[in-house]
């Protein structure tokens, strides 16, 4: 058995409140690149929780794979005219890198939030759900 993607995506929309517009459009185009498999499960709980794993998992993957890239190539970087440490930047100033991967991490634990919002409508066993989501994160 296994979940469509529109089933997916008409159970989003109906969320009330909605999430943020940025937030939604990462979700629903998480929804779109996500792989076959991740849609395997036998509920939409376990559907919604494997996006989130999903997501966490390649996002550790990137920063994993960028932190054991060789520094061939990478640039000097110059601190001398960086502000002090503990310095509040303004909010602005996050790299793109940065803002795309924190939108990536908000997404998935939305999508591990709504696994247990609609295991709760269902009537389903959430902590089977915990165990089964536990599982699919590698450490």
């Amino acid at each position: 058995m296994s979940v469509p993607r529109a089933s997916v995506r008409a159970w989003l929309q109906v969320r009330q409140p909605g999430p943020p517009a940025d937030l939604a459009a990462k979700l629903a185009d998480s929804v779109g690149s996500a792989p076959e498999s991740v849609f395997a499960g036998e509920s939409l709980p376990a559907v919604l929780g494997a996006l989130g794993t999903w997501l966490l998992t390649a996002a550790v993957e990137r920063k994993q794979a960028a932190c054991d890239a060789p520094d061939e190539g990478r640039p000097e970087v110059n601190t001398s005219d960086a502000p002090p440490a503990g310095t509040r930047l303004d909010a602005g100033a996050a790299a793109p890198d940065a803002s795309a991967a924190a939108m990536e991490l908000l997404a998935a634990d939305a999508f591990v939030t709504y696994a247990f919002e609609a295991a709760s409508e269902e009537g389903s066993d959430v902590t089977g759900l915990a165990h089964q989501l536990l599982t699919m994160v590698r450490a």
